[in-house]
């Protein structure tokens, strides 16, 4: 199942944008620039938690650079019923998922739920689909499976 991800990203939820980028950068981490729309936060599509339509906006921001090779995401929940805002609510802040590019999501999808797990939450930005999946019983993180969107 895993031999056809490519590791992208570790993504952790915070309760503050402005306290969480100001804490990484005195890290050197980041910068943190907003990825899509006014304020940081991203235009998606096609919003789906467990398999039903729904509304909601995160703020989403990506480390320059990461930490080496490794993608740095965090995400501030703002409005709206997600598994993001799930998580802060039950677990507090903290490492929520593990993101994954995939050639195939469709594919990819029916390899999970073949092997008992199902999707928690997917949509769609300007360049990615993605689905993130029930993973969590064990170690408490969430698999994000993204591909490409052809253009």
């Amino acid at each position: 199942m895993h031999k056809n991800w490519k590791f992208h990203h570790i993504a952790v939820i915070v309760k503050d944008m402005k306290k969480a980028i100001e804490f990484y950068q005195s890290l050197g981490i980041g910068p943190f620039p907003p990825l899509i729309g006014p304020e940081g936060t991203v235009h998606l599509t096609e919003k789906k938690v467990r398999g039903k339509p729904v509304d909601y906006q995160i703020d989403l921001r990506q480390a320059e650079g990461g930490i080496g090779d490794i993608a740095f995401e965090v995400v501030e929940p703002l409005e709206g019923e997600t598994p993001v805002k799930e998580f802060l609510e039950k677990k507090g802040e903290g490492i929520q998922h593990i993101g994954f590019f995939v050639d195939d999501l469709d594919q990819e999808t029916a390899k999970m739920a073949e092997k008992g797990f199902s999707i928690t939450q997917s949509g769609e930005s300007p360049n990615v689909k993605w689905a993130y999946f029930d993973t969590d019983a064990v170690g408490g993180v969430s698999i994000e499976l993204m591909q490409k969107k052809s253009k």
